[in-house]
């Protein structure tokens, strides 16, 4: 597929911040909270640029979890194309750069997708049977976590109660 608009998407928990470059040349760079009124208002925006076309537009962002969910599902629901990377993928194929900020890393997300736009693979959501999985797989992880820092200290703390401390402990 061939694009014309790269944006890239530096992504955290708050806020989203967003390179848009037209080919190689940056346009403008865009800070906008990470909420679903914000991403659509944002993408209105991107729809008055002269020539603007969804169609020719892929967003990049590297992989942080369940904080690109809102962006991930407007992007989807508005077929425009999607490209999430390991963060480790893109900051290997830069080289070694120096700075950093939000508006820094969202510019170097953009320039990823331009110079790899031949290969990116674009993104496209798990089934809603395996997003569930997924989810009810990682809380019984943490239940199980808490379990054990739970359990844990009373062991350690029953070695060292008489046995009349143990009965009542348990």
């Amino acid at each position: 597929m061939e694009f014309t608009y790269f944006i890239g998407a530096d992504v955290s928990k708050n806020e989203l911040d967003f390179s848009v470059m037209q080919g190689k040349r940056f346009l403008f760079h865009k800070e906008v909270s990470n909420s679903p009124t914000a991403i659509k208002a944002f993408i209105k925006e991107l729809t008055k640029l002269p020539d603007f076309d969804p169609k020719q537009a892929v967003f990049c962002m590297e992989h942080t979890g369940i904080y690109t969910n809102f962006l991930l599902t407007i992007l989807h629901e508005k077929k425009i194309a999607i490209c999430l990377e390991a963060a480790t993928q893109i900051k290997n194929s830069l080289g070694n750069l120096r700075g950093k900020s939000d508006k820094v890393d969202s510019l170097r997300i953009a320039e990823y997708a331009y110079k790899n736009r031949s290969e990116l693979r674009l993104w496209q959501p798990k089934r809603e049977i395996l997003q569930q999985l997924a989810y009810h797989s990682a809380i019984r992880s943490r239940l199980i976590q808490v379990q054990k820092t739970i359990k844990t200290p009373l062991k350690e703390t029953g070695l060292f109660l008489s046995k009349a401390q143990q009965k009542a402990h348990n």
